[in-house]
């Protein structure tokens, strides 16, 4: 029987049915990545559109701002309720052309679009992101679970590995592509409709390829059920996770507190343009991208945990330079988000896989949403409370200038003081599950604040111990996140 090359047939697998799926599944998440990172409304491109074009408040970019982290909290309920009529598959299909019809007529009316005033604008947007956001939240979830019923697990770690180098190159040329076309239509709201427009096309030919993905084994993996009540037991079997939940939901805050604002202070007050802080992105991107596999190594010689506590002193450090930027001094700026980029991959990595460490193995699906939950309604208050700090210093005549340095105090000096709790964590020796956890949603929010855009659509994987030796872009599993239940695919793999 013909092969696939570089992969063995066996448990009802067929080569070549495999091998045109991981195909089509590697172009369509590359075709995805533009509007999976545009529906992120923290980013630099939303962030200009409301902001610069609709004179939206930073109240209400606020709120705005933090209706991902809100969804990450409400699939919790939505997907056991979803799943009981629709299967993975046809979850994912239906609800990702809901949040592609979304755009499309977003898109369409953007030229139409009059506000009398910042409140019914603020409403209207209001109301489009919690929808987008809410779809978006239960694609990305219901995708993650249907992958598992056709990619084995076996050739997951060198698959997702690839995918994921082929998504950062998309990442960089569609950056490039947004600050050429912006530019060129001098940030106009033509400029914007474009760039949806085409976002749009290519996201519906990427569902268009997930359509045509069968899946290639006879058998399904079983589904890990968990309740509400077996949350405390988990807690007490992992005092750790405890710990580091409190770290991440320190951190959800101090990020997401002020990080939607720096975009808006690029533009209002330093006086930049949205193509000058995408090259900001690109940058930041290349050395996050470049970055990873010797963060890897480093993760293999010393743990994760001091090298999380190192990445992001060094990250956050140079944060405090934000307090003295200016228009004749935001040349700085570049230098920063380079070595940003480098230190933040560090931290995204480490934390990843710490947490697949620090995750009870007979509840890690259970340990994830709570981890999730709790993180994301930390992050999700944040930036409400930051649009209304910015708001009330508007409206009682402060200098815009000062306020923003001010504020710029608070992120770097929070994600410090967080080290002091991640010196309280014990870290095992080596990590207890064989499943990449779902928890990195939050990261995805996160990367487009801190200037890595690809961790939009990006599949977080563990490599096998026989590997660990081998430079690579992570040190955990090869298995896509944990909603579906797969140690009976590879009983013999070590953990």
């Amino acid at each position: 029987m013909k092969t696939a090359p570089h992969f063995v047939a066996k448990d009802g697998d067929h080569p070549d049915l495999l091998r045109r799926n991981l195909n089509t599944c590697s172009w369509e998440g590359m075709a995805a990545l533009p509007l999976v990172f545009i529906s992120l409304p923290g980013n630099f491109i939303i962030a200009a559109l409301l902001t610069k074009s609709f004179s939206i408040s930073e109240g209400w970019y606020g709120v705005i701002a933090s209706l991902p982290a809100w969804s990450n909290v409400l699939q919790l309920a939505l997907i056991p309720l979803l799943s009981r009529w629709l299967a993975p598959k046809a979850l994912t299909l239906v609800t990702a052309w809901a949040h592609l019809g979304c755009w499309l007529l977003f898109a369409l009316a953007l030229p139409f679009l009059t506000f009398q005033n910042q409140t019914l604008a603020g409403l209207f947007f209001l109301i489009f992101f919690a929808l987008s956001s809410v779809l978006a939240a239960v694609v990305g979830v219901s995708w993650t679970s249907w992958i598992q019923e056709w990619i084995p697990g076996r050739v997951r770690g060198k698959y997702f590995g690839n995918r994921n180098r082929l998504i950062t190159l998309g990442s960089i040329v569609f950056l490039l592509g947004t600050g050429k076309l912006l530019g060129l239509f001098n940030d106009s709201l033509l400029g914007y409709q474009i760039l949806l427009l085409g976002a749009i096309g290519l996201r519906g030919l990427s569902i268009l390829g997930q359509h045509s993905i069968l899946s290639s084994k006879k058998r399904k993996q079983r589904v890990e059920r968990h309740r509400w009540r077996d949350y405390p037991s988990i807690l007490h079997q992992a005092p750790s996770l405890l710990v580091f939940m409190l770290f991440g939901g320190l951190f959800g805050f101090a990020t997401n507190m002020i990080g939607p604002f720096y975009s808006i202070f690029m533009y209002d007050l330093v006086g930049m343009s949205v193509a000058q802080v995408s090259w900001l992105i690109i940058i930041a991107s290349i050395g996050g991208a470049l970055s990873f596999p010797g963060w890897g190594r480093l993760l293999d010689k010393f743990g994760n945990k001091p090298v999380i506590i190192l990445s992001l002193a060094l990250w956050q450090g140079p944060n405090y330079l934000w307090c003295i930027i200016t228009p004749d001094n935001s040349w700085i700026l570049y230098g920063m988000w380079a070595f940003g980029g480098i230190m933040s991959a560090g931290y995204v990595l480490g934390s990843f896989n710490l947490l697949l460490k620090l995750m009870p193995p007979q509840a890690k699906t259970a340990g994830v949403s709570l981890y999730l939950a709790i993180t994301s309604l930390s992050a999700a208050i944040a930036p409400i409370l930051g649009g209304a700090y910015f708001t009330w210093s508007t409206a009682a005549g402060f200098d815009p200038m000062r306020t923003y340095h001010i504020s710029f105090l608070i992120m770097p000096t929070l994600c410090l003081l967080g080290c002091l709790i991640l010196f309280k964590i014990h870290e095992p020796s080596s990590a207890k599950v064989r499943e990449v956890v779902g928890a990195m949603r939050s990261m995805r929010q996160i990367g487009a604040l801190v200037g890595l855009p690809f961790l939009a659509n990006y599949t977080f994987l563990r490599r096998r111990k026989s590997q660990v030796s081998q430079p690579g872009p992570t040190v955990a599993t090869a298995d896509p996140l944990p909603l579906v239940h797969a140690s009976e695919a590879n009983p013999k793999t070590p953990e």
